[in-house]
């Protein structure tokens, strides 16, 4: 395709800028075909009945096969949806997007999985009480931060690039720093002596404001 008088020559900072804003999705493309491939793989070979030992075998290798590609495609296309995002709208409002592509992009996959190995409904919801106890107790600390990371982000305390301190004894005292980013489990937060990631479910716990001088 010819280029106009109008366009940015090749090579330039603003060629480059717009082409950036213009997300790539090959990548994910390709992890969601090697999933796609390792899904159809399981539906064929692989005994769902699981009263093979070799059929059981496979269905349990083909469902790590697919989850791995699914989720290396979901956290490309969220980092590639922030990245374009952080450039039309900000860092703010990328870290939102990002959280939200990454927790739909998981939901997704899970859904494909179970969907993948045929599992009943009702043996789900059955199940549903003991399973909910056993990832309470193993991953608590895990969903404390999911579920204060998705707080931080509708309340938004602060913001993406804001100079704060955060006061929390929890935490081991105080730190002061641009945040980063917001995260699943995460606050980023670029410190005078680096980068401190800090569990979401302290930050929201603590005292946070202005970065003091």
């Amino acid at each position: 395709m010819r280029r106009t008088p109008f366009d940015p020559a090749p090579g330039t900072v603003n060629h480059l800028l717009t082409a950036r804003l213009r997300p790539d999705f090959k990548r994910a493309v390709a992890f969601g075909l090697l999933a796609l491939v390792a899904g159809t793989a399981v539906r064929v070979y692989a005994d769902l009945s699981w009263t093979s030992l070799t059929g059981s075998v496979m269905a349990l290798a083909g469902s790590l096969a697919f989850t791995a590609p699914a989720v290396l495609a979901v956290r490309s296309v969220a980092s590639e949806v922030a990245a374009v995002s952080r450039l039309r709208f900000g860092d703010a409002h990328a870290s939102v997007v990002g959280l939200l592509v990454t927790l739909a992009g998981y939901t997704a996959t899970v859904v494909g999985l179970l969907v993948l190995l045929q599992v009943p409904v009702h043996k789900l919801l059955l199940s549903g009480a003991v399973t909910g106890v056993v990832l309470g107790i193993a991953a608590q600390q895990s969903l404390a931060n999911v579920v204060a990371g998705l707080v931080l982000v509708l309340n938004r305390p602060f913001q993406v690039g804001e100079e704060i301190t955060v006061h929390s004894g929890a935490l081991g005292g105080d730190y002061g720093g641009r945040v980063l980013s917001v995260g699943l489990t995460y606050v980023r937060l670029q410190a005078p002596n680096g980068v401190v990631l800090l569990p979401n479910s302290g930050v929201l716990a603590a005292v946070v404001g202005p970065r003091l001088s």
